[in-house]
């Protein structure tokens, strides 16, 4: 019965001795799953942002000239969005459902169908990135910017042909949005969207919408 006792003893030692190791590698596994998200994760993470308010600045290209446009742009996930233009034209847009309200120009506030405007929402991170994703994120560096980046290649489904697929850019150690490359069908860059003191908010106030 003794010698039972301290087979049993034996081997429940040994058990432990053996799922310890065992443990902590699973513990330590699951701790920097956590503390260092995957690159995954982080697409994840922004693209489940419900409120976040951003600079973004507006590059549009043809053949012969470009066009620059600055905006400061607010998005919640359950009241819509809002764009500022800094450039000129001080006026306001703001999505919301299957609307575009216009503000503060010449001809007053007035209601467009969402339909009408394509190009500035682009930029929503909603938008980004429900579009059908192209390969593996990829992790880059890149000549116009310091650090690591991740990379998102998307496809648009779209007719336009200047619209045809887009590279997103995502800092890998600040999780935030830097720059949507917008491609034609000729791989020519068409639209350069660039994001600049994006800030994930808890809320945002409701007169923005």
């Amino acid at each position: 019965m003794n010698l039972k006792k301290i087979l049993f003893n034996k081997t429940l030692i040994i058990g432990i001795i053996v799922s310890i190791p065992i443990f902590l590698i699973l513990l330590i596994v699951l701790c920097r799953h956590v503390v260092t998200p995957s690159n995954v994760d982080i697409i994840n993470e922004l693209k489940n942002t419900k409120c976040y308010s951003s600079k973004v600045e507006y590059v549009f290209k043809n053949s012969k000239s470009q066009f620059e446009e600055s905006t400061l742009q607010y998005y919640s996930f359950d009241r819509g969005a809002r764009i500022e233009f800094k450039d000129g034209y001080e006026g306001v847009k703001v999505y919301k459902g299957g609307e575009i309200k216009v503000e503060g120009n010449q001809e007053g506030e007035y209601i467009l169908d969402k339909d009408i405007d394509i190009i500035y929402p682009l930029a929503f991170i909603e938008n980004v990135l429900s579009n059908p994703q192209i390969g593996e994120i990829k992790e880059v560096k890149a000549e116009w910017g310091q650090g690591v980046y991740l990379q998102v290649d998307m496809k648009y489904n779209s007719k336009n042909k200047h619209l045809n697929k887009a590279e997103f850019y995502v800092d890998k150690n600040t999780r935030v949005p830097v720059l949507l490359r917008i491609l034609d069908d000729s791989n020519k860059e068409r639209v350069i969207i660039t994001y600049k003191d994006f800030k994930k908010e808890k809320s945002l106030n409701n007169d923005l919408f």
